[in-house]
């Protein structure tokens, strides 16, 4: 369906009122993910990796066992947000720079698993993890 220029411009604003800015701009949620990374030790960088290491200084940190560290991850963090809204603002700002838009981006999402990070301001992978995790998550709409 094609929309005419001032139904894009009133969906641009809508957006930018009802979604986090790292959702929309891409240089933005990098550079936010960024800051994770270097402050929280946002990881691992392929989470379908053993990635011992990472986990043996997530379970030093948490004082616990690398079997439980690899437990905490960004999907049951409270500061993980997968609220419908949330991931429509994700949706829309994947769709904006994707061929096929919306289908992609809900693809994108699923396999990703992705959320709102609201600690870091980041589109965040479910199965990382980092410093600042918080138990008792993840924000959802129920």
């Amino acid at each position: 369906m094609f929309k005419s220029r001032s139904e894009e411009l009133l969906d641009s604003i809508q957006t930018n009122i009802e979604c986090p800015p790292a959702t929309q701009d891409i240089s933005l949620n990098l550079y936010n993910r960024k800051i994770c990374v270097e402050k929280a030790n946002y990881g691992p960088a392929n989470p379908e990796l053993d990635n011992n290491n990472f986990w043996q200084k997530k379970a030093e940190l948490f004082k616990t066992s690398v079997e439980e560290a690899q437990t905490m991850r960004c999907k049951n963090c409270a500061a993980f947000v997968i609220k419908e809204k949330m991931r429509r603002c994700i949706e829309k700002g994947i769709a904006s720079t994707s061929i096929n838009e919306e289908d992609i981006a809900k693809d994108i999402i699923d396999e990703a698993n992705l959320g709102y990070c609201e600690l870091f301001d980041f589109k965040c992978a479910g199965d990382r993890t980092c410093d600042a995790w918080i138990t008792g998550g993840p924000l959802g709409d129920s």
